[in-house]
């Protein structure tokens, strides 16, 4: 039995839900069926991880059990005290996606640079805010963003006469971000913006694989944010092929960029979020190494259709990660290298 803790905040004062019930859950006992172990939880001394396992009918409590790898959920900035407690205690154990890939996606200026080495087609941004002003007056329109991102929360489009803070809200409250500014693209005529979410993750033969694309969109607001009221659809749905084609193609260049980056080769699943131009030409605007959500907006559309790519969404990056784990001890055992 492969053994992988997924690392999540516990909040034991709470009720779980049934694992039948989420698809999280689902894919913990479904994982258990193909001989892997699934521990949810944050607390962890030398290797060693205390937290829930999912079970028919609900969930079991285990303590102390020894882990062959992490897999990386947790919301490290917001919990940073408890994460640096987690990264001290770890004891050299294999974390995906590794620390050096969270903290790249994480610094939007730096992650830009480094797929541009890779061809990926991407507005161009400004980081020195003595020149915001005079980049406006260039482009017309930009989305004013904190490099450290902060959930779409303080992201903003402005014109050359609005006030262009140097700092922005970080995702971590009472916090702030520096800002950065990135050149607005032109949105297909009767929309204010459209944007897509394509969930990557990685296979057993380090290969990726693409999720179905979520499209979202808005005619009034050019933020396009489910949470502030833009339309969300299957991708395939509503935009054309080509353009299907061409955001898969970016969505490769993404990840060849991500596997080449430092920690990379334990990379297994990334959001890549791209606007779609006047043309119906796909350009990536940030790459995140915790997407949330996974296909639960899908799902919650068209069950028939999604939820079973749902619950293959949240059980792919652990079957990956047990996989890769056990090559590698295959691998030490024979006079190879441990990953480390």
């Amino acid at each position: 039995m492969a053994t992988i803790a997924t690392l999540v905040p516990i909040n034991s004062g709470e009720p779980m839900v049934l694992p039948e019930l989420r698809p999280v859950g689902r894919a913990a006992l479904m994982l258990a069926k193909e001989g892997i172990q699934v521990i949810f939880g944050d607390t962890v001394a030398d290797g060693r991880v205390t937290g829930m396992v999912a079970e028919r009918g609900g969930w079991r409590r285990v303590e102390a059990v020894s882990v062959m790898g992490f897999h990386d959920r947790y919301p490290s900035q917001r919990r940073a005290e408890k994460y640096r407690t987690i990264c001290r205690e770890q004891a050299g154990r294999p974390m995906a996606n590794p620390q050096s890939i969270t903290l790249l996606c994480r610094d939007k200026l730096r992650c830009q640079e480094g797929l541009d080495t890779f061809g990926v087609r991407q507005p161009p941004v400004e980081a020195d805010s003595a020149m915001f002003r005079k980049r406006l007056t260039d482009w017309g329109f930009a989305f004013l963003k904190p490099r450290f991102g902060a959930l779409g929360t303080s992201v903003n489009r402005v014109a050359p006469t609005d006030d262009l803070p140097v700092f922005l809200p970080s995702v971590v409250p009472g916090q702030e971000d520096p800002a950065i500014l990135q050149r607005a693209v032109s949105p297909p005529l009767g929309w204010a913006g459209r944007s897509v979410r394509v969930l990557c993750q990685r296979m057993p033969d380090h290969s990726w694989y693409q999720c179905p694309a979520v499209l979202r969109q808005s005619r009034t607001d050019p933020v396009v944010n489910a949470a502030r009221g833009a339309a969300v659809m299957p991708a395939a749905d509503g935009l054309s092929v080509d353009t299907m084609e061409q955001i898969s193609h970016a969505c490769a260049q993404v990840c060849s960029a991500i596997t080449a980056a430092d920690g990379g080769r334990w990379a297994v699943e990334l959001g890549v979020d791209l606007v779609i131009d006047s043309d119906g030409v796909p350009w990536v605007i940030e790459v995140n190494s915790r997407p949330r959500g996974r296909l639960q907006v899908l799902a919650a559309l068209d069950g028939e259709r999604f939820a079973d790519a749902h619950v293959q969404a949240c059980a792919r990056p652990i079957r990956t990660m047990a996989h890769l784990l056990r090559t590698e001890a295959v691998s030490d055992v024979r006079g190879g290298v441990k990953c480390r």
